[in-house]
């Protein structure tokens, strides 16, 4: 049963985690510094071989997170096997995932609450990329985003805000796929609720230096594109089959033809191209 306070809504922070002990504390310790006051903190561990059971046994509420549970599988199951684990356990009206790598700043939460609006599917903002030597904001135009536009590109970004029992309607996160689980959900959210909003105020800070592996340079995501294109190809136009080709492209970080590029050019995004349609001829000529 979820909880209502019209004033502060109980927010339920879903957080799976397996051997990254010394960035979960930052991450657990992000949600801790949160300027919102109504928390709750859920921790799966996914079979860590570390010491993260002994650190998940000291937590405790303190500050703005007044509940915190936490639980472990003995053999790994998958982050979105946890996800979906700690979504159905959530007592909070709203829930938003944090991964274990990465960090809220203060306002990540209050911002996405004080901004929702349930006429739209769900709500997210700009999102940081850190490089460690550099950071890099990403996705940062605000505005309400289609179906057609989701279809062609992530608009939702790594992490939204959305009531519950929206998502438990629409059944979760697909395990069954090996990567894009958060694009392919966000989608399925929107196709049954309708557009997002997006904010752009960056509130999340995307760990993308050597401490941490994205999933841009796993294999595993060109195949979650494949999954993608499989389950929602029949709602997307012509535009959307090119973007999702120059996203498979671009994640294979193949070499990206000219003549594929000038096709391309019709069906949007065409910063991102010209961008990567460089990158792609400066490689060859190293």
């Amino acid at each position: 049963m979820t909880q209502v306070d019209k004033a502060q809504p109980l927010v339920t922070v879903y957080m799976p985690t397996k051997n990254r002990l010394e960035l979960l504390k930052k991450a657990v310790n992000s949600v801790y510094m949160q300027t919102y006051s109504n928390i709750e903190l859920i921790i799966c561990n996914d079979g860590s071989t570390d010491n993260t059971e002994q650190y998940l046994k000291s937590l405790h509420p303190k500050g703005p997170v007044s509940l915190v549970s936490t639980f472990s599988n003995t053999e790994s199951k998958g982050a979105c096997h946890a996800r979906n684990k700690a979504i159905k356990m959530a007592s909070g009206f709203f829930v938003t995932g944090l991964d274990d790598d990465d960090q809220f700043l203060p306002n990540r939460i209050s911002s996405l609450v004080e901004q929702y609006d349930p006429n739209f599917a769900f709500i997210c903002s700009a999102m940081i990329w850190d490089y460690g030597k550099k950071q890099r904001v990403i996705d940062k135009k605000p505005g309400i985003f289609s179906l057609t536009s989701q279809l062609s590109y992530n608009e939702a970004t790594t992490q939204i805000l959305v009531e519950k029992d929206r998502i438990i309607s629409v059944n979760g996160f697909d395990e069954a796929f090996v990567a894009c689980q958060d694009y392919d959900l966000w989608t399925r959210l929107m196709q049954k609720y309708g557009p997002l909003k997006r904010i752009k105020e960056p509130s999340y800070i995307i760990n993308n230096t050597a401490t941490t592996q994205r999933m841009t340079a796993n294999p595993k995501s060109v195949k979650g594109y494949e999954q993608f294109y499989a389950k929602h190809g029949h709602l997307m136009n012509w535009q959307n089959k090119q973007n999702q080709e120059f996203m498979k492209l671009r994640r294979q970080r193949k070499h990206y033809p000219l003549y594929l590029f000038i096709l391309h050019l019709c069906s949007g995004h065409l910063i991102a191209k010209l961008r990567y349609l460089i990158s792609s001829y400066l490689r060859l000529m190293i």
